[in-house]
């Protein structure tokens, strides 16, 4: 399942990739066009900045851009910087097989 700032992380760069290409985007606009709190927004956008997907441009004219073409930005990896690793499981090798083992907790 997938955690709320997940889901807006991807509304986010849905509403980036859909952009005329690099036209800065300021959060205000993102969070109203998609709906989303903008306080929380500009964390995401934040995170994906650091993780390397976003680039931005500060001052007048300025906002966020993708780093990289849409294309080459996996679904999985949004996730992965939003909620960490996609397998709530430890998944350990023995005899060649790979066991699945339930985390405790």
């Amino acid at each position: 399942m997938l955690s709320q700032k997940a889901k807006y992380g991807i509304r986010a760069l849905l509403y980036l990739c859909k952009q005329e290409a690099g036209r800065p985007v300021i959060i205000r606009e993102i969070a109203e066009k998609k709906r989303l709190p903008r306080k929380f927004l500009e964390a995401i956008l934040l995170e994906m900045k650091e993780a390397g997907l976003l680039h931005s441009r500060p001052g007048k004219g300025g906002g966020y851009i993708l780093h990289r073409s849409a294309d080459s930005i996996p679904l999985s990896r949004i996730i992965r910087i939003m909620d960490g690793p996609l397998a709530p499981d430890s998944v350990r090798e023995s005899d060649g097989l790979c066991a699945v083992q339930r985390l405790p907790g």
